[in-house]
């Protein structure tokens, strides 16, 4: 038998594919044989989706050997090797409200913030080699940085995964409906609240229905504006336990409802709902019978409080209802009369049409109730002593309302208590002594009310205190030392009190504390050397009090500080060079103290100092050249005698701010300019000469004390728009070269003692549109022509004696010009008439002379005159017909 050629090659391909799969089956056994379950083609898979992730060093470090089974974020079957749980989340440890309640008291945040993600988690990619792990049951990508990349269609191919979350993992665009093809699935979370913009949606949710297994369902945050069947598509799925929708700009439901079929349904999440919620919507939801969880804030429609309380009262397994920021208007006791008795939480803050009387309200409510949020709305009355009853409270938040009276001491029977807050009211009285009973608190406001006398010491025993906010009241004595034994605190907040005595040492045992403030009391003694072992302080602010001694040099060890303010006191010395240390500094405050010595050249190094006052001390010298290295400053304030000569002076040969794409500003103490801007005041500096940043658009240095003349330097910001020197003592000229300065739209350089003429090249600004040079020293003719035209207010050249002409009077040369007819018909008053006959005159000739180079026209060529019969015939014509067909009729 004859073996053709084609067939040989056949042949050897069918034996290499056997042989190639016998070796991967074999590099299989071999890792099984060694006791590792992982398969050699998924280890290689796991390898490939790890190159592509986004890993800050610590959370893959464990992917090595070869048993990928034991790696974190990965399982595997006992029986068959394959990876069955791939979870791949981003770690990402953060409390979004240490960082708000932090940058709460900043004026404007020092960098693009979003709450969520401060820190910049670098991007990620959806490595295809995902498809490989096709035994997949559990998979998360949730929080990484997919870099709004579209969700991976290949995603649908892994038919087994029974959990599949991709929730705040920056995706994009179009959730794809193949994603139905996942029939197996029973948690599916696709929320993207913590990302910004918002940019997952979804048009038509049919394809959820493929979905028979389906019990978790978040689509928080998706966009469904156009998925206008969404509630019909989802009834069609009678397994699902969780729904939760807020803020997912879901359309108004039509009022056919269809049969509620959802009666597995144990959680609803419809918050940021922009319809109304009518009575026929709640009478549907009333069928929930197994619902446990109703959270529907935000909702901007009117609701129907009678069907409200209706609803409720159906719903008697419900344990948690939130309704905050609600249009629900009536009593309280209205509402809640019917509500389960099963119920532990309950959320109603910001309803402001709500009202009723605290001890109502708490009588209506069950005692094994948890958690009770009651802040900002319509509720009075005094915190009744039934308030102990409640033992099993955990929450309890009473803000922004009208309590008054004292805080009941039976409050110190709640013992799981672990978050308090009675900000913004108007109780009186003092904390109760047996505060430290509630050894579970975590958190406690009791910020701007009238609370008086001493923080009690038994405040140390509430050793699991985070967050402890006393601002704006009226406490008196020292600050416990036994405040140093809680040592889980993060924020304390002492500000606007009456406190008296020394910042206790023992503050350092607090190392976690991210914020301290203790301003606006009347504190003595020095700022404590030991506050330099709180490494992990970002915020301090020790100002407006009467504190003595000199800024500790510890304090360049606190490497996290990002505020510091300890102005308006009494504090002596040199500021120090080791603030220099702070690099993630980004506000400096230091005035109205009694500073002595030069600005520390170190300050150069803190490159991310946004804000800086060094005013109203004692401060001398120059400003330091190495302020040209702050790239991201925003504010600086000096006073009294600072020279800023030399300031940048280094900037424009070695650029350190060049690829920031920096927007710098100069602009007057106090004003509030955007936080993409630079502001520089030297109130009651000799100018000489500043290098500004080559980068800059804008500057205002008017209302200092600035001598000598308009710098050079200043003409070479060609990018200039804005400048103003006003309320100065500048004087010579104003330069001739300013007209290089082509975008600039608005020039201010009035009250000053400039001499000499306005150049006329100032006209040739096409984009100046605001022009102030009154009250100076300039003489001779105002140019005129092209933006001259357009500054016609004599305000503009307003206290120059010797300028002149449009729109001041005329210059004297201007009258020796036109000559003695002209001054005998002033003085006769003949001129006017003379100049009417000549426009007269003027016109008549004119008029001759067209018509007679018309009809000479005419009558010199026949051409013309051929056409113009021509077209005489036409109109005729036209017209005859019009007036034929009308009359017709």
């Amino acid at each position: 038998m004859v073996i053709s050629s084609s067939s040989k090659h056949a042949i050897v391909i069918f034996v290499a594919l056997i042989v190639l799969s016998n070796r991967a089956n074999c590099d299989d056994s071999l890792h099984a044989n060694k006791g590792n379950t992982c398969l050699e083609s998924e280890r290689r898979a796991l390898i490939a989706i790890k190159s592509d992730m986004y890993d800050p060093g610590e959370w893959l470090s464990s992917w090595t050997g070869y048993d990928c089974c034991k790696w974190r974020g990965v399982a595997c079957d006992n029986v068959t090797g394959f990876v069955t749980r791939f979870d791949l989340h981003y770690p990402y440890e953060y409390n979004p409200r240490v960082e708000i309640y932090l940058w709460a008291e900043i004026d404007f945040y020092p960098y693009d913030y979003n709450p969520w993600v401060v820190e910049r988690i670098g991007s990620s990619k959806v490595n295809p080699s995902l498809f490989e792990l096709k035994h997949l049951r559990y998979l998360d990508l949730s929080f990484n940085n997919f870099s709004y990349a579209h969700v991976p269609h290949m995603i649908a191919s892994l038919v087994h995964l029974e959990y599949l979350n991709l929730s705040n993992a920056f995706f994009d665009g179009l959730i794809p409906p193949v994603l139905g093809n996942l029939s197996h699935i029973q948690h599916l979370d696709l929320g993207n609240c913590y990302t910004y913009p918002i940019s997952l949606f979804s048009n038509n949710l049919s394809w959820l229905s493929n979905l028979n297994s389906l019990q978790y369902l978040d689509m928080s945050c998706v966009n469904l504006s156009k998925a206008t069947n969404w509630l019909h598509q989802i009834n069609l799925i009678p397994t699902l336990q969780v729904l939760l929708l807020e803020g997912a700009s879901l359309p108004r439901v039509s009022p056919s409802l269809p049969t509620f079929n959802l009666t597995s349904l144990t959680m609803l999440d419809l918050s940021g709902y922009e319809w109304n919620i009518s009575a026929s919507m709640l009478r549907w939801l009333s069928h929930a019978s197994n619902l446990e969880h109703l959270h529907l804030s935000g909702c901007l429609g009117l609701f129907d409080a009678k069907a409200l309380s209706v609803a409720l009262g159906a719903l008697h397994n419900l344990r948690k209802l939130v309704l905050i920021e609600t249009q629900i208007a009536g009593e309280f006791s209205t509402i809640l009369k019917n509500v389960s008795k099963m119920l532990q939480y309950l959320d109603v803050q910001s309803n402001f049409l709500l009202s009723g009387e605290i001890s109502t309200i708490l009588s209506i409510l069950p005692h094994q109730l948890e958690f009770l949020a009651l802040g900002g709305n319509n509720i009075y009355g005094r915190i009744p002593e039934m308030l102990g009853n409640y033992t099993s409270l955990r929450h309890l938040s009473m803000s922004y309302t009208r309590i008054t009276g004292d805080i009941p001491r039976t409050i110190g029977k709640l013992i799981h208590l672990e978050y308090l807050d009675l900000s913004r009211n108007d109780i009186t009285g003092e904390m109760p002594l047996n505060v430290g009973n509630l050894t579970n608190l975590e958190e406690l406001y009791l910020s701007e009310t009238n609370i008086t006398r001493s923080i009690p010491e038994s405040i140390g025993n509430v050793v699991s205190l985070k967050y402890l906010n006393l601002f704006g009241n009226k406490i008196t004595g020292e600050i416990p030392k036994t405040l140093g034994s809680l040592q889980n605190m993060l924020i304390l907040d002492l500000q606007g009190n009456f406190l008296i005595g020394q910042i206790p040492t023992t503050i350092d045992r607090i190392s976690n504390l991210c914020y301290l403030d203790v301003s606006e009391n009347h504190l003595t003694g020095e700022i404590p050397t030991t506050i330099g072992r709180i490494s992990n302080l970002r915020y301090l602010n020790v100002s407006e009090n009467h504190l003595t001694g000199e800024i500790p040099t510890t304090i360049g060890r606190i490497s996290n500080l990002r505020y510091l303010d300890v102005s308006e006191n009494h504090l002596t010395g040199e500021i120090p060079t080791t603030i220099g240390r702070i690099s993630k500094l980004g506000y400096l405050y230091v005035s109205k103290n009694h500073l002595t010595g030069e600005i520390p050249t170190t300050i150069g190094r803190i490159s991310n100092l946004w804000y800086l006052d060094v005013s109203e001390n004692n401060l001398i010298g120059e400003i330091p050249k190495t302020f040209g290295r702050l790239c991201n400053l925003w504010m600086v304030h000096f006073l009294h005698g600072f020279n800023p000569k030399g300031m940048f002076q280094d900037y424009t040969n070695s650029n350190p701010c060049h690829d920031n794409n920096l927007q710098c500003a100069m602009a007057p103490m106090g004003s509030n300019r955007p936080k993409d801007k630079i502001l520089i005041t030297a109130k009651g500096s000799t100018y000489e000469y500043i290098r500004i940043l080559s980068l800059v658009t804008s500057i205002d240095l008017s209302h200092n004390n600035l001598s000598g003349e308009i710098p050079n330097e200043l003409m070479m910001l060609r990018d200039l728009h804005f400048l103003s020197l006003s309320n100065n003592h500048l004087t010579g000229t104003i330069p001739e070269n300013i007209a290089v300065l082509t975008e600039l739209f608005s020039l201010d350089l009035s009250m000053n003692n400039l001499t000499g003429t306005i150049p006329s090249n100032l006209s040739a600004l096409n984009f100046l549109s605001h022009l102030n040079l009154s009250f100076n020293n300039l003489s001779g003719r105002i140019p005129t022509g092209n933006q001259f035209l357009t500054f016609d207010d004599p305000a503009i050249y307003a206290g120059n004696k010797d300028l002149c002409g449009w729109p001041l009077p005329e210059c004297p040369s201007d009258e020796a010009q036109r000559g003695p007819l002209h001054a005998r018909d002033d003085d006769d008053g003949n001129g006017s008439k003379l100049e009417k006959v000549l426009d007269y005159d003027f016109i008549a000739m004119g008029f001759i002379v067209g018509f007679w180079a018309y009809w000479g026209a005419m009558i010199m060529k026949k051409s013309i005159r051929i056409a113009l019969f021509q077209m005489a015939d036409r109109i005729y014509d036209w017209i005859y017909v019009q007036l034929a067909v009308k009359f017709g009729r």
